[in-house]
């Protein structure tokens, strides 16, 4: 038993010092008293005040115990009594609410999950005892609190109520360690970790789950909907045509009876294709689909199931155009070149004679095959042994019968390997700062290239007519620099529909990791992981996330909700209201019971002492002597 509002000297205080003024007042004769007297002809009024007399004992005792008593009982419910210990005087309770994408779908009963789930985390704070605190949790892939350790029941209803669905899927291990490391800081105030919720989880979040702490409590939510949805819409183009994209689709049936949906995949409002799916319950099936297209544009896909979870049955992802570039060679033996550049479908190659030039011509690339044009071209261009007076990189001298040997901590020669190659004569170029030296001999480079705005790369010799023309190096070569004045061109680019969350990207036995950026729309970096060849990273608003592997881009429309596939069955939990906030919880609040317990004492008082005289009335006097009067003073 202890007090709350109070400590013991202060009700202690406050009760000795009212008790000592109640009676003092009951010993304090403020009464005027009667007299018989024969006649009032030897009476007058006096304008002296009445004296006051002390009592020397209390006429009325019973009345100052009912006092007494009463207004202890007041005071006792003004400090709060409470029966119990006070160590354990009140829990401090961290309610985990569900806020997942599942949470948007219809329960049986017309309302949403989400709907049904708050009203069970309202129904648990209202039979929570007053003086328990509790934290709301939103809880989905991350744990987010609206909250502090709160007793005050209108924020907390409030916070349960503004708490809406997201669409990523619920990650329940990082909320129940959340709980429990904010507990831990209360010391022994610490109570129940509850979550509110259906728990549905990926199988693999689900494997994942750490053990249940020993003090969680469960408020289950029926989450048996019949939801069919679309998991994964990826597209790459072709690798053999760059105008067909392949498309690859998956749908998952999370109901419990045999589906057939129709499914619709348009491009430009332009059906691409259409198909009858039958799906078995808790099965993943997938299709595949191709179509022709060099413009740029909308495809959606579409599944029209009419099930409880429409955020799921349909998806629409953004087409680039396929990007080409216009290569211009200027050269008098045009076909020594074409093996080196026609191969490629995205390249479209004119071939003029060097009288034909012009400065002006728009182009991605300008190749200048061993001649001195009349003006420098405006675009990236690519010399072939340049003459000495109008090379734009200075030529310092020739060297013959030269090895040729590759500078291999550049970029532009990667994968550039040959062995004992002779070149019979070449030009050797003055290196500035910020060149980039390809090719080099000992008196100094062969082939160079120098970034700017414009791009631009020398060769000392002509490749084709070089013992350089017998090695693989000679397209490789090309194929470097022709990627670095025209990159997007060469770019692999695939588009894939997915969910919010953690994404999982696996990579090619030769990835770069110095290459790799994630970055939002927003051109945000976004921090990830490399394990296994598989990178991972986490985005937890819906939007696009570019993924740049080198040469390979991944854009991600994370626009689908993350719908888990399992469903979570705990046991050994506690579940319900029953007890809640534990059955070692707090003590019992009695101010009320005592609180009328005081004032029906002091009306008890009131009624029998307090309502006036209660002395009966004297006979009527028979005669003049017998009238009774009252003294002036």
């Amino acid at each position: 038993m202890f007090f709350f509002n109070l400590t013991a000297a202060e009700f202690f205080t406050l009760l000795g010092g009212i008790s000592a003024f109640v009676t003092l007042l009951y010993l304090l004769d403020r009464s005027r008293k009667k007299h018989l007297v024969a006649s009032l002809r030897f009476f007058q009024n006096t304008e002296l005040p009445t004296e006051r007399k002390h009592r020397r004992r209390i006429q009325q005792p019973w009345s100052l115990i009912l006092q007494l008593v009463g207004i202890a009982l007041l005071l006792l419910a003004i400090a709060q009594l409470r029966i119990g210990s006070k160590e354990r005087n009140s829990r401090d309770h961290v309610l985990l609410v569900e806020a997942s994408a599942w949470m948007n779908a219809k329960a049986p009963s017309g309302r949403s999950l989400m709907t049904e789930t708050q009203n069970a985390a309202l129904r648990y704070v209202r039979a929570l005892p007053s003086s328990d605190r509790v934290m709301v949790v939103r809880a989905d892939a991350l744990a987010t609190p609206l909250t502090g350790f709160e007793n005050n029941r209108a924020k907390l209803e409030a916070a349960v109520r503004q708490t809406q669905p997201g669409t990523a899927g619920l990650h329940l291990g990082q909320g129940l360690d959340f709980a429990s490391r904010a507990l831990r800081m209360e010391g022994q105030r610490a109570g129940e970790i509850v979550f509110a919720g259906v728990g549905r989880m990926s199988k693999e979040t689900l494997s994942e789950l750490p053990p249940l702490p020993a003090n969680l409590r469960l408020l289950p939510v029926k989450g048996e909907v019949d939801n069919i949805g679309l998991k994964k819409l990826s597209l790459r183009r072709a690798t053999n045509d760059p105008e067909v994209w392949e498309i690859y689709l998956s749908v998952q049936n999370y109901s419990g009876r045999i589906r057939t949906i129709p499914l619709a995949v348009t491009f430009g409002g332009a059906p691409v294709a259409t198909k009858r799916l039958t799906l078995t319950p808790g099965v993943e099936a997938s299709e595949n689909f191709a179509f022709r297209t060099r413009a740029a544009g909308w495809l959606e896909a579409r599944i029209e199931p009419r099930d409880a979870l429409p955020a799921d049955d349909g998806v629409t992802l953004e087409l680039p155009a396929v990007p080409s570039a216009k290569i211009v060679v200027y050269s008098n033996e045009p076909e020594l070149l074409k093996p080196l550049i026609g191969a490629h479908k995205r390249m479209e190659t004119v071939v003029r004679r060097p009288a034909e030039y012009k400065a002006d011509e728009e182009a991605g690339i300008v190749i200048l095959d061993r001649f001195q044009p009349s003006a420098p071209p405006k675009g990236n261009a690519l010399w072939i042994e340049p003459p000495q007076m109008g090379s734009p990189i200075p030529v310092t001298t020739r060297s013959d019968n030269a090895l040729l040997r590759w500078r291999s901590d550049q970029f532009l020669a990667e994968g550039l390997h040959t062995k004992n190659v002779r070149i019979e004569s070449s030009e050797v170029f003055a290196a500035a700062a910020g060149d980039l030296p390809i090719a080099e001999t000992d008196a100094g480079a062969m082939i160079l290239a120098r970034p700017g705005k414009t791009k631009t790369a020398v060769m000392g010799f002509h490749p084709m007519k070089s013992a350089l023309r017998y090695e693989l190096a000679a397209p490789i070569l090309f194929a470097n620099l022709l990627k670095w004045m025209a990159p997007d061109i060469f770019l692999r680019i695939e588009l894939q529909a997915g969910t919010v969350g953690t994404v999982t990207v696996p990579l090619e036995e030769d990835f770069d990791p110095a290459a790799i950026r994630v970055i939002t729309e927003q051109q945000r970096r976004l921090p990830f992981t490399i394990k296994d060849r598989a990178l991972r990273f986490y985005s937890g608003a819906p939007g696009l996330v570019r993924v740049t592997l080198g040469d390979r881009e991944l854009v991600y429309a994370l626009s689908l909700p993350e719908v888990a596939d399992s469903a979570w069955e705990p046991k050994n939990v506690r579940s319900g209201y029953t007890g809640a906030g534990g059955v070692s919880v707090a003590a019992r609040d009695i101010w009320y019971w005592l609180a009328l317990a005081g004032a029906v004492l002091l009306l008890i008082e009131f009624f029998l002492y307090g309502s006036g005289d209660k002395t009966p009335d004297a006979p009527l006097p028979q005669s003049a002597e017998e009238v009774p009067q009252r003294k002036a003073s």
